[in-house]
């Protein structure tokens, strides 16, 4: 029955492909997508505990200096403002964010890394923002403890794992703030290895289907990770994650000090 179902399967499929349906549905491709999209994000929020450190969910009105809110919150909370941390930025453009966390924490021995082209955007960002949109110069930051990396990730971010060693027993606090699906995913994917428990990872645009939330999902999909709400503002477009699990030995596929 089993090797019935199985051929059967196959046989269909090999019909489907005979046909080439997108020749004549392939319009639906991006609104099937976007809708399927949807209705895993309204999960994931149904799903998610009411006691977080803040949301305001539901409003009607968006305000994007809430994120500092956010951020306080979570620095008050887990005691991050003298904590030794690493804080590593993917998607900085004028700094604003990246210059928060750097006046946040005092402890000498933090470092504060943030990537960016800063050339804008590097695809399109779905119907409003066009390539090369929000570009911005590299920002001023008199400490020593920040280090910015111009360029794509895809080409920067190799070298500064082989060149820099993330220390396993500082929390670190990974900021997601490349709007793009492609962006983001490679990015939590190259530092997949040095995500431990307790960690906490930030998104800014995270209630966008097709990009921040599926790069989130397809992530902790493939790289087993787990997380928990701890934190929301403008309708979950800005969330804070603590880390809760993470495959064991993750860190051995690299030799830190």
């Amino acid at each position: 029955m089993k090797n019935l179902l199985l051929k059967s399967i196959a046989l269909l499929k090999n019909v489907i492909f005979l046909i080439r349906p997108n020749l004549f549905l392939g319009f639906l491709r991006s609104p099937s997508l976007f809708f399927s999209n949807v209705l895993s994000l309204t999960k994931w929020i149904s799903e998610q505990s009411k006691d977080v450190i803040f949301n305001d969910y539901f409003t009607f009105k968006r305000d994007y200096l809430k994120r500092y809110k956010l951020y306080e919150n979570i620095v008050a909370k887990n005691n991050l403002s003298t904590e030794a941390i690493d804080y590593i930025e993917f998607g900085v453009s004028d700094g604003s964010s990246f210059k928060w966390w750097v006046n946040s924490n005092s402890n000498p021995s933090s470092k504060f890394y943030g990537f960016d082209t800063f050339e804008g955007l590097p695809e399109d960002w779905g119907f409003t923002y066009d390539k090369g949109e929000m570009s911005a110069p590299i920002p001023k930051i008199n400490d020593l403890r920040a280090e910015f990396v111009k360029g794509l990730f895809q080409k920067t971010v190799p070298d500064f794992i082989t060149n820099h060693k993330l220390k396993s027993e500082k929390k670190k606090i990974i900021h997601c703030d490349a709007d793009l699906f492609s962006s983001t995913l490679y990015a939590l994917s190259m530092i997949s290895p040095f995500i431990q428990v307790g960690d906490i990872i930030l998104f800014d645009e995270f209630n966008v289907p097709n990009h921040e939330f599926l790069a989130y999902e397809i992530f902790t999909r493939t790289f087993y990770v787990k997380t928990k709400l701890i934190g929301a503002v403008n309708n979950y477009y800005q969330v804070a994650m603590v880390v809760t699990e993470v495959p064991k030995n993750s860190l051995n596929l690299f030799t830190l000090s």
